[in-house]
């Protein structure tokens, strides 16, 4: 096995964006010619977007795609709005899957309507890399906010604390399992949390903790974890209140 360049993409485009920023931000992603991209935020109302840059499956029947065969293969759950892509030059899909972090429960958050939180769903692709023929899991996420101050876990928000935990866990998890099944993992995602660090794998801001931040000046909520530290790190400005992080790997 020779070690090789895979450049992984995480995207938090924000929900409420018109539809044509929305495009202008994916065609920004897309633009630099990522092998690996996860996107969060991106419900199913923005599927012909990802139509226009490739072939669409929809799960839990993500064999059926549609679209043209060029671009990127994208698997997008029906809820959760974390859909993965893998460049078709470089990939062949094998599977993919839906997985419930978290279920829908009651929020210490005050702005959740009637106290209720949504449930939190990963997204994840299997994929042979055709240039080596081993086999790469993607992971996508997106997980609980408003569990962080100055820092650490909130005192005052015990319930979105140990949701948050839980969702951390089951992340951890599905790592595990594909590190033990010989898999290359990449785990990528907005956290919303500073400094999440995930068994098995390193964060892309590991010895980067000063640079600048995703969510503001400072906050890095937005990592791709990946097999030993990143070569390369870079932020890229869109309409979202998030920057894409950009991550160069040799693995």
């Amino acid at each position: 096995m020779t070690d090789q360049r895979t450049v992984v993409v995480t995207a938090n485009i924000r929900r409420g964006l018109p539809l044509e920023a929305a495009r202008t931000a994916l065609r920004g992603v897309l633009d630099i010619g990522p092998d690996l991209v996860g996107l969060q935020e991106w419900n199913l109302s923005r599927a012909g977007l990802l139509l226009e840059t490739g072939r669409l499956g929809l799960l839990p029947a993500a064999g059926i795609r549609l679209g043209r065969a060029s671009g990127y293969l994208w698997t997008a759950p029906l809820i959760g709005g974390c859909p993965v892509g893998a460049r078709v030059d470089r990939y062949e899909q094998v599977g993919g899957y839906a997985r419930s972090l978290s279920r829908v429960g009651h929020a210490d958050k005050p702005d959740r309507w009637l106290g209720v939180e949504p449930p939190r769903v990963l997204t994840a692709g299997i994929y042979r890399d055709r240039r080596d023929d081993r086999t790469v899991a993607l992971l996508n996420f997106h997980l609980v906010p408003g569990v962080q101050a100055g820092g650490r876990y909130r005192a005052d928000r015990p319930l979105l604390v140990v949701r948050h935990r839980r969702e951390v866990h089951n992340i951890e998890r599905l790592v595990a399992r594909h590190l033990d099944l010989g898999h290359v993992v990449y785990a990528v995602g907005d956290s919303n949390y500073d400094g999440l660090r995930l068994s098995g794998l390193t964060s892309a801001w590991e010895g980067r903790e000063a640079d600048p931040g995703t969510l503001g000046p400072r906050r890095k909520v937005d990592d791709v974890h990946g097999p030993g530290s990143a070569t390369a790190v870079r932020l890229l400005l869109n309409d979202s209140d998030h920057k894409a992080v950009v991550v160069e790997r040799l693995a």
